[in-house]
């Protein structure tokens, strides 16, 4: 089977196509305040390729002194300026300068630190209960249990604060932690 060689004319027009199709995704920026002709070129007086009427919305491509190129179904083309009422860009706020970015716990939360880089935020009586469960983890174990060194005497269970966590709790203490992963992003700065 020969390859297909495509010409450069070809070439240039699916690329063409494609940056074309591309453009049109864009979000319109300027409604129309009245009907009017598209002309072919910044000409007032040039060619009438399409029209278009009030409140349609449009993507302006370039804008002169007095006319702005459009992109609509159809051909695009030239208008007046002043037909145009561009949308306001909304501004972004800049971001609050946090001294852990993302992560950054609001007022009155700490991060639980359960194990090192455990981000979620809690209160510091939550975060004091977690590092008490870790000292006295091997004193909640049953080695000789169904899960080997991972099985907790009985009355505990698996605490579950993250993926992999076998640190023996109480089933009370095992939900509050679920509930603690459930609230923690709504404790940070930035949710």
């Amino acid at each position: 089977m020969r390859p297909i060689r495509l010409s450069g004319i070809a070439v240039l027009s699916t690329l063409g196509f494609l940056l074309t199709s591309f453009a049109a995704m864009a979000a319109p920026n300027a409604a129309m305040n009245r009907d009017t002709n598209v002309r072919k070129t910044s000409n007032p007086s040039s060619e009438v390729v399409n029209f278009v009427e009030e409140d349609d919305e449009v993507q302006v491509l370039q804008c002169g002194t007095s006319r702005c190129k459009i992109k609509i179904p159809g051909p695009d083309g030239w208008v007046k300026k002043s037909y145009l009422d561009f949308f306001e860009e909304e501004e972004e706020e800049p971001a609050p300068d946090l001294p852990y970015g993302p992560d950054t716990c609001k007022d009155g939360f700490v991060w639980r630190d359960a194990i090192p880089g455990d981000h979620v935020c809690v209160t510091p009586d939550r975060r004091s209960t977690a590092a008490s469960e870790n000292a006295i983890a091997g004193s909640r174990v049953d080695p000789g249990g169904a899960y080997g060194p991972n099985s907790c005497v009985v009355g505990f269970v698996w605490r579950e604060a993250y993926a992999g966590d076998v640190v023996c709790v109480t089933g009370e203490r095992r939900s509050q932690v679920k509930q603690e992963n459930i609230e923690g992003p709504s404790h940070r700065v930035l949710p």
